[in-house]
């Protein structure tokens, strides 16, 4: 399936597949097109129509909506000494009040 071209209900070319997956959760076949604006887009498996010489969708093809992506964590700018509890910058490693070594 990678490589052949994706027409929507209309007839017009939406790309061409680049990758196939898998959706766990819903267990549904996702294709990752690449359009002809060399932007990609996801298509779900229950829009395809028939898949023959080209991949025929039912709808429009419209992309699937993507999950925000997580924010990535930051480090704290604080810790508190295990042992004592004083608050300590977070690249310390020892303790300025108690003395103990910091993992």
């Amino acid at each position: 399936m990678v490589g052949m071209q994706v027409i929507d209900a209309r007839g017009t070319l939406l790309g061409n597949v680049k990758d196939v997956g898998i959706d766990l959760s819903t267990k549904e076949l996702i294709l990752y097109v690449t359009t002809k604006q060399k932007t990609e887009v996801e298509v779900a498996g229950g829009t395809i129509q028939s898949i023959e010489d080209v991949i025929l969708l039912i709808g429009s093809g419209a992309p699937l909506p993507h999950p925000p992506a997580p924010a990535p964590a930051t480090p704290p700018t604080a810790i508190a000494c295990p042992k004592c509890q004083a608050p300590l910058p977070a690249r310390a490693k020892f303790c300025a009040k108690c003395g103990h070594r910091l993992a």
